[in-house]
């Protein structure tokens, strides 16, 4: 999903328009279209701004890539494991 994404789904869900975003988080509305079409990308401290005045918060969290795909795993079936074993193996 991309921030342009995030943004539009947000002020939808909150039943605003961009106008409306604008002048809740002080953003240029034409601005807002060009996040949300991804013209151009905000930074995270601004999205964050944009997504609190939706109501929303943005939670963010750094997992090591090891420990990520040691979670994936778990999360398979024994028999799921072994193909995706055997898959790699082949490579």
């Amino acid at each position: 999903m991309t921030s342009g994404t995030l943004i539009r789904q947000a002020r939808m869900r909150a039943g605003l328009s961009q106008g409306d975003l604008s002048e809740r988080s002080g953003k240029d509305r034409a601005q807002i279209a060009r996040w949300e079409r991804d013209v151009v990308q905000p930074s995270l401290e601004t999205l964050r701004e944009l997504l609190q005045a939706c109501g929303f918060d943005l939670d963010l969290a750094l997992v090591p890539y090891h420990e990520a795909r040691i979670k994936k795993a778990l999360e398979r079936t024994p028999q799921q494991r072994l193909q995706a074993m055997l898959r790699t193996r082949t490579r």
